[in-house]
């Protein structure tokens, strides 16, 4: 006989108190939080879209997926990598969680149940101030970068959250030593010795914890940070090529992100792919074969973007305003991921949908044949955006 599984949620909204955002982590309340104005997110209405029952997914203007909120907790868990927040009577803080789904909290468990037995006795403790901004899934280079290393954001627009100790990956050294863009996304940004909040990824009672609520995707102030850390904030894109004064100008270059020997989500006729982009003065690059920094410099200097969806186009963010993103994919992994990254950078997109081919229990997974006559439209149409 199966077991009912019942989560316990508690609401910051419902029971918490709302303050000014400079009081949020300063004042004595256990629970407030802060409602934030931020730019909105404005979505270029696609340059190519070969399939157009997908339209809806890609809207146009602008739009506000996540409302910007930080919220403080006295006396509560940090609970596993992806930052669940939990009070001692077992109630889940929901906005400390993106999903609620069985699929979603299944696969946020699972990674909480990997880091144990831990290297500490029933949890750690931190007596000072911490702000946590680690959350869903930052093993992935996408996530880590947006949903979780872009939110440092906020150290600069609370005080609270500048002064505290902080949290980013939410593994322990060992793990992320796996994942190497973690470490030299931290080195970058060049935090003071003892900053850092050591934490294992399994459980830490927090005196008073700091966290925006946890949203995933690319937003105007995470763009700002991240060209801002990496030192591409302020490059432009000029017509004719010209550099004006006191301005970096961005590159030409045209790349190609190919999937190679991926075991998954193959594109079956890469080598056909690749010899038509060659044709537009493209480049095939593997960015999991570059350090973070090597990726950073390579994309800034680029002006059009193309690949699989997957992580490597989470570096189109680098580009200078202006370029453009071609993003190929499949029927059941049409998501608006990247066409938000476009957005956040101002940047054209294209969007060209195949259908998923062999047999694949995960759809992201699945592999798929690119139609070679639509992508050759969209990236006429994407050399036509950005001269």
């Amino acid at each position: 006989m199966a077991t009912e599984k019942v989560l316990h949620l508690f609401d910051i909204t419902a029971s918490g108190e709302q303050v000014p955002l400079a009081e949020v982590g300063q004042c004595d309340a256990p629970f407030t939080f802060a409602h934030v104005d931020s730019p909105p997110l404005n979505l270029p209405a696609p340059i190519f879209l070969n399939r157009p029952e997908f339209a809806k997914v890609f809207p146009n203007g602008p739009v506000a997926r996540y409302p910007q909120m930080i919220c403080a907790v006295e006396n509560c868990f940090l609970m596993g990598p992806f930052g669940f927040v939990v009070l001692p009577q077992g109630q889940l803080i929901r906005q400390s969680a993106v999903n609620l789904d069985g699929a979603s909290m299944e696969f946020s468990l699972g990674h909480y149940k990997g880091q144990l037995p831990g290297t500490h006795l029933p949890w750690a403790q931190a007596p000072a101030t911490v702000f946590a901004a680690n959350s869903y899934s930052t093993n992935n280079y996408f996530h880590f970068l947006t949903d979780a290393f872009a939110q440092l954001h906020w150290r600069d627009r609370l005080p609270a959250a500048g002064d505290a100790k902080v949290i980013v990956s939410g593994f322990p050294p060992h793990a992320e030593a796996t994942m190497p863009f973690v470490g030299a996304a931290m080195n970058v940004l060049g935090l003071p010795a003892g900053t850092l909040q050591p934490y294992d990824g399994t459980l830490l009672f927090c005196r008073k914890l700091i966290f925006p609520r946890r949203d995933t995707g690319m937003s105007p102030w995470k763009a700002q940070f991240l060209r801002r850390c990496f030192g591409v904030e302020g490059r432009t894109r000029t017509k004719d090529g010209r550099q004006t004064s006191g301005s970096q100008i961005g590159g030409k270059q045209r790349l190609y992100i190919a999937r190679g020997a991926a075991p998954r989500r193959r594109v079956l006729n890469e080598a056909a792919v690749e010899h038509l982009l060659k044709g537009h003065g493209f480049v095939a690059v593997n960015p999991g074969a570059l350090s973070l920094v090597e990726q950073v410099k390579l994309f800034a200097d680029a002006e059009i973007v193309a690949g699989p969806h997957g992580a490597g186009l989470t570096n189109a963010i680098f580009m200078a305003p202006g370029g453009a993103v071609v993003e190929l994919t499949h029927h059941e992994r049409v998501v608006w991921t990247y066409h938000e990254v476009a957005g956040a950078g101002g940047h054209a997109y294209a969007s060209v949908i195949a259908d998923s081919q062999g047999d694949s229990e995960e759809p992201l997974f699945a592999d798929f044949s690119v139609d070679l006559e639509a992508l050759d439209a969209a990236v006429k149409a994407a050399i036509a955006a950005v001269k």
